[in-house]
């Protein structure tokens, strides 16, 4: 028989989605009655009336259930990117990919140039459907460019390494290790045992890559202009510049000198100050900014901690909400949330955020 462990933050989040819940049956109510009643609290609780679990790296956070989970950049320790449903076309992709290398060829200098150069071979992977060439990288002619291509299942994953020539057969370790413990997984699928949730996949800790970042944006269909940007970077050391606090005085200071100190006072601050998240202790900005000359107003909320260097489960986190977005732009259109719900939206979100819990916890 399984039992259910919830975290204290779990069981926070199911409360106050409960009192909201709550409310929303109160405002039914009254209306019901004909008594007026602000719709504020009722719109916030419809919204989290019913949500889904997205795994992101090795952490859990519930967002509504109609909202639309985007990932981002993903380092293991490379950069890897997903292709659902692209499985089949890994030949094509890999014939493309091969198409180009007479051309890198040409531009190859240094040690790219000597006899046991690599660059424009192809080589099987550590895995039956895994394919690995040899190219030169654009950012320079004396760097290679190693694209490992992955079938798993009916999906495709293409990680890319850009070593030095010295490091090339550390950097092809590093790439089948990945492909190795990687397998397909569903958007809503919560693995149990230890390692990284990627795009359409599971990374187990075959061994700890030596660097991990992930990214997910999460859009509202109910407030389409409202996005949510989630960060976890495990660093290897303590970087001061991570930190929130001197980055807004910068920005003060900036704006002073630069003239806009009368549109910066004009900045309404909803909430500053040192926040908890987990085990996450950072500081947090939360601020509805006014419009500007090319951009209109819009909700801004910031929140960072520093984690514990080399700690997988404690990371650099840094969330970013912003209201007021359209076609990605910022101030695009008026904000679709008051001051109030959209504090109440991002207490939601960030504070379900939690370490996924695992067979070796």
């Amino acid at each position: 028989m399984f039992k259910i462990i919830m975290s204290p933050y779990r069981r926070l989040v199911l409360v106050a989605t409960t009192l909201l819940c709550l409310l929303l049956f109160i405002f039914i109510n009254h209306k019901a009655n004909g008594d007026n009643m602000p719709a504020t609290s009722a719109r916030v609780a419809q919204l989290f009336t019913k949500t889904k679990t997205i795994c992101v790296g090795r952490f859990l956070i519930d967002v509504p259930q109609e909202a639309e989970v985007v990932y981002g950049p993903t380092y293991l320790p490379w950069p890897i990117t997903a292709y659902p449903g692209k499985g089949e076309s890994i030949d094509m992709v890999v014939a493309e990919r091969l198409s180009e290398l007479d051309a890198e060829k040409a531009w190859a200098s240094g040690p790219l140039l000597d006899n046991d150069s690599s660059v424009g071979k192809i080589v099987n992977g550590a895995m039956p459907n895994q394919k690995i060439v040899f190219g030169v990288s654009k950012g320079s002619s004396r760097i290679y460019r190693i694209d490992s291509y992955i079938r798993v299942n009916d999906d495709l994953f293409i990680q890319r390494a850009d070593p030095i020539s010295s490091k090339k057969d550390a950097a092809v370790r590093e790439l089948n290790v990945i492909a190795e413990s990687l397998r397909s997984r569903g958007e809503l699928e919560i693995p149990t045992q230890p390692g990284v949730c990627i795009e359409a996949g599971f990374v187990s800790d075959h061994t700890m890559p030596s660097h991990e970042a992930l990214n997910i944006g999460v859009r509202l269909f109910e407030f389409p202009d409202v996005h949510l940007a989630l960060s976890v970077t495990k660093k290897n050391a303590f970087v001061e510049s991570d930190a929130l606090e001197p980055r807004l005085r910068q920005a003060e200071e900036m704006a002073s000198r630069s003239g806009n100190t009368a549109w910066y006072s004009r900045i309404k601050t909803l909430r500053r100050g040192r926040r908890e998240i987990g085990k996450w202790h950072g500081f947090e900005m939360l601020a509805r900014k006014p419009a500007q000359a090319e951009e209109g107003a819009s909700h801004e909320f910031v929140f960072v901690s520093q984690g514990e260097p080399k700690n997988p489960l404690l990371p650099v986190l840094e969330l970013e909400f912003h209201t007021g977005v359209k076609e990605n732009r910022i101030g695009g259109t008026n904000p679709s949330v008051s001051d109030d719900e959209a504090v109440a939206i991002w207490d939601l979100l960030t504070g379900s955020i939690r370490v996924r819990p695992t067979s070796a916890q």
